[in-house]
């Protein structure tokens, strides 16, 4: 009896033992989970902003007709925009995109063109958040977005929606906006998202707070004696005879430009945390990619905004450059490969941002299959996971997404991620495979 009642108790003891060890990795994955969407989050405000910047510099004429000189209106000549000219400023946000994050996350999706268009066009909060109720009901429906993380970009929603409502001057709406979207962040800022949760959320906060600095301050433009036009300084601090003029007249209504901003990034997120999802490859590891998409979406649509409103007409789908291979607007993808003399283990981190040198905890062999495709066991059935690879000897790093090598660039000599990162660990990421 002694020996039944010691065994039932080991067996216990061993049961809360796992529990405990499972628990506590669960945790552990979870802190790290949320330190890396912080991460990932951080820098798309500032990036928003350089891609305004570097868009509306595509074309320097259309800053002086944005931001014209009001101290002497005869410096330059009448200014006519054509439709030319927006389909230009169009193509330079995907080209900014594309030179930060790589061609894959430049564009925006053909489903999504509409929508993205009709918040440009819109005339009040009402057209715009309608389109972002629909994306987010879609996802809500598909469990795709918690009713927690949807419910609280509602409540982003509803501080431009009051806003609108109190017929504001641009003056009066940046300090409002700033106040509110605050508090919103100071409400949220110690809150535990879970896997796959919180990139809408922290997303749009970071492009409110970056677009509302942006035009309710004044920006910094670039006098050039020698030339008969202004421009933004895409890196100001590296500028010379910088001054400051009001990015939007103070006086004049306000125009809903941040709520388009953030309107965009969820839009554009959306469809691509969708497309995600309907193939089966909603991961950790294609977060940043569903957030650059979505910061694609908002500079897009910030910049027309300000544009058209200046312009007087509306933008139209056919002004959006398709970014479809083969159809003449981008040049074909260059197959891209891991160097086929080399043999030796690469190294797995999810993004560029955790790359680094040492504590190296995911190593892989990498075997080329069809089409391009890598796989991590020799019998090409288990495909090699999304993230950044590089070799401790090799010079190289590269991107793959399903299987393919999307990426390839000169590793620097110390990686974001320093000596000791971060890492976020995924559970059997290489699990035994034939």
């Amino acid at each position: 009896m002694k020996i039944k009642i010691a065994a039932i108790a080991f067996f216990c003891i061993s049961i809360i033992s796992c529990r405990k060890d499972y628990y506590s990795k669960n945790n552990q994955d979870l802190q790290q989970y949320n330190i890396s969407l912080k991460a990932n989050t951080k820098d798309l405000g500032s990036n928003h902003n350089d891609g305004i910047s570097y868009s509306l510099n595509s074309n320097p004429l259309i800053i002086d007709f944005i931001f014209p000189d009001k101290s002497n209106d005869n410096t330059l000549p009448p200014l006519t925009v054509s439709e030319q000219d927006i389909k230009s400023i169009i193509l330079s946000t995907y080209d900014f995109v594309g030179s930060i994050y790589g061609n894959d996350s430049k564009g925006i999706s053909e489903n999504i063109k509409p929508a993205i268009v009709d918040i440009i066009n819109a005339s009040n909060s009402i057209v715009v958040n309608n389109k972002l109720d629909s994306i987010k009901n879609t996802l809500i429906q598909n469990n795709i977005l918690t009713s927690r993380e949807a419910s609280m970009m509602q409540e982003i929603q509803n501080i431009f929606t009051v806003a609108d409502q109190l017929n504001m001057t641009s003056s009066q709406a940046g300090p409002y906006f700033e106040n509110k979207l605050n508090e919103l962040k100071i409400k949220y800022q110690n809150i535990i998202w879970n896997i796959n949760e919180g990139e809408a959320f922290l997303g749009m906060l970071s492009i409110a707070e970056s677009s509302n600095k942006y035009w309710h301050s004044d920006a910094v433009i670039s006098i050039n004696k020698n030339k008969s036009y202004r421009k933004i300084a895409a890196n100001p601090s590296k500028r010379m005879n910088n001054v400051t003029v009001p990015a939007l007249d103070p006086l004049e209504p306000e125009g809903s430009i941040v709520h388009i901003d953030l309107a965009g990034y969820a839009l554009a997120w959306g469809w691509a945390v969708y497309n995600d999802w309907s193939s089966g490859n909603l991961t950790e590891s294609g977060q940043y990619n569903r957030m650059t998409k979505g910061l694609q979406g908002a500079i897009t649509a910030s910049t027309m905004r300000r544009v058209t409103l200046k312009w007087g007409q509306e933008v139209h789908e056919d002004f959006f450059p398709d970014l479809t291979p083969g159809n003449g607007n981008q040049t074909p993808e260059t197959s891209l490969n891991f160097p086929s003399d080399y043999s030796g283990l690469y190294y797995y981190v999810s993004s560029k941002e955790l790359a680094h040198n040492d504590n190296l905890v995911y190593p892989t062999y990498v075997y080329l299959g069809q089409s391009n495709k890598y796989y991590y066991n020799p019998g090409l059935t288990c495909l090699l996971p999304d993230g950044i690879y590089f070799s401790k000897l090799s010079t190289s790093y590269y991107k793959v997404i399903n299987g393919l090598v999307k990426e390839k660039g000169v590793k620097p000599k110390t990686f974001p991620g320093g000596v000791r990162p971060i890492q976020h660990i995924i559970d059997d990421l290489f699990p035994a495979c034939n």
